[in-house]
């Protein structure tokens, strides 16, 4: 074999062991801490939900939609910036970002059912990563 086609079987081995490192890297999930959601007042039909996203992996990751078990449609708002729905939320590798009402949350609307304090709604989000699930609880504010 010659040296140049040992260099190149060496570099494009080395490549493919990088790769498979950086795929498996992001293997610490998503920790999720303090989510809840505000309980709506009586006949209303949306709420919102917070919660602290910690990502402990070493990639970013972007929050890209999200679902509920309680609501018929659910949306990233940043309360600063008015009621239009935002696309995408990051979560900075090694740090922790909150979901707040004064700030970015889950806006959740169409209410399914009437929500009590106490109540559990479980909220799926949606990532560039995968899918994590969030319980939150219903409480008053």
């Amino acid at each position: 074999m010659t040296s140049y086609r040992l260099r190149t079987l060496t570099f494009t081995f080395l490549a493919a062991i990088a790769l498979a490192s950086a795929a498996g890297a992001q293997d610490k999930p998503v920790k999720v801490a303090n989510a809840w959601v505000r309980l709506p007042a009586d006949g209303a039909t949306s709420t919102i939900a917070v919660a602290a996203v910690e990502n402990p992996g070493m990639y970013t990751i972007y929050m890209l939609s999200a679902t509920s078990d309680a609501a018929g449609k659910v949306e990233f708002r940043d309360a600063s910036k008015g009621p239009q729905a935002i696309d995408e939320v990051a979560v900075i590798n090694y740090e922790t970002t909150y979901l707040d009402p004064k700030g970015i949350h889950l806006f959740l609307s169409d209410l399914k059912r009437p929500l009590k304090e106490g109540d559990t709604v479980t909220i799926q989000i949606k990532t560039d990563q995968g899918t994590f699930e969030v319980p939150a609880v219903v409480k008053k504010e």
